[in-house]
């Protein structure tokens, strides 16, 4: 089966202006997508899903991903091992979520959360085609989206199989995010990670890119106007991007002269909730003729270590931030981050 989609020449960039070290920020999900004409996508089916006896959220990747979630690969996170399309015969009458969660006292578990409510919603939703482009079509997508770390459905007697999650060109579809979102949780059973705790950022990679540049009034205009496709605003999905359900982040923070990591923090649910609150509503960025030399880089991600949307923060010079578009961010964000 095939669609048919009409598109002149669309390109869509993440605003990395300049590489000056081995990693490169990126500041959200990017698509960078070349196609002229008419062309076709194709539908098809993942294999069939494998059913256990039971959910598992301590599965060797699932809690490497939860334990770890910012190094995760998300190319293998697209289709773990077993996980696939729903079988015929599989009628779910719950969801079990793994995510990433904490004791009063501080220590790092791995819960597993038992949601119920419109199951045949998220079934259907899992049971969609998913779609690619044609072997014909020659298009290049760079892009930072991953599902869940560990979504299992349940049948009455208990079984349980990972769904794959449906892809689109260039992505991940929305339907299973926005018929997940609608259940309400059960039940929650907390296993705990011995000797991390909550508060541990983790590591952080060895060095970054200069995200900013210096702008000047003409530059706005032309980002207003959408002319500037290197720095033109980017459309985020609900996916991509978590705010109000945002997992605790990890902020790694570098000196760009000599490009050199200098420390690392983990915020709070509460500061992570915030700071994506008031990044995703900030004014654009005016002018400026600064370019930080302390830089912060936060992966935006969910307890289940779903997301992908990768942001960069000037902790100097004119305190931008990477979210559709070059964003200017209040004095008190800047301080939570230097915290």
């Amino acid at each position: 089966m095939s669609g048919r989609f009409t598109a002149g020449v669309f390109i869509v960039v993440v605003s990395v202006v300049s590489v000056v070290s081995v990693v490169s920020v990126v500041s959200v999900v990017a698509v960078a997508l070349v196609w002229a004409g008419v062309q076709d996508y194709e539908s098809f089916t993942p294999p069939v899903a494998t059913a256990i006896d039971r959910a598992d959220c301590l599965a060797p990747d699932i809690a490497a991903a939860l334990v770890a979630p910012e190094a995760r690969d998300s190319s293998i996170a697209l289709r773990p091992e077993g996980s696939g399309y729903p079988p015929p015969d599989f009628s779910p009458v719950a969801v079990v979520r793994c995510d990433r969660g904490e004791t009063s006292d501080g220590g790092l578990t791995i819960d597993s959360i038992r949601l119920e409510g419109d199951i045949h919603a998220v079934d259907d939703a899992f049971r969609e085609q998913s779609r690619r482009f044609p072997a014909n079509v020659q298009a290049d997508c760079a892009y930072r989206l991953v599902p869940p770390a560990g979504l299992w459905l349940v049948d009455e007697a208990g079984a349980a199989i990972r769904p794959t999650w449906p892809t689109e060109p260039c992505g991940l579809q929305e339907q299973p995010y926005a018929a997940l979102s609608q259940l309400h949780e059960v039940s929650r059973e907390q296993h705990l990670v011995d000797g991390v705790s909550a508060d541990d950022a983790g590591i952080c990679p060895d060095s970054i890119g200069q995200p900013f540049a210096t702008t000047t009034e003409a530059d706005m205009n032309r980002m207003a106007e959408h002319e500037d496709t290197h720095a033109r605003p980017l459309t985020e999905t609900a996916l991509a991007t978590p705010i109000s359900d945002v997992g605790r982040l990890r902020v790694c923070r570098y000196s760009t002269e000599p490009p050199l990591p200098e420390s690392r923090i983990r915020l709070s649910r509460e500061q992570s909730t915030d700071l994506m609150e008031v990044a995703s509503t900030a004014p654009p960025a005016g002018p400026c003729d600064l370019i930080g030399q302390h830089i912060a880089s936060i992966d935006v991600l969910r307890p289940d270590g779903s997301g992908g949307t990768r942001i960069a923060v000037e902790l100097d010079g004119c305190q931008r931030v990477n979210l559709l578009g070059q964003r200017q961010l209040p004095p008190a964000v800047i301080a939570l981050l230097l915290q």
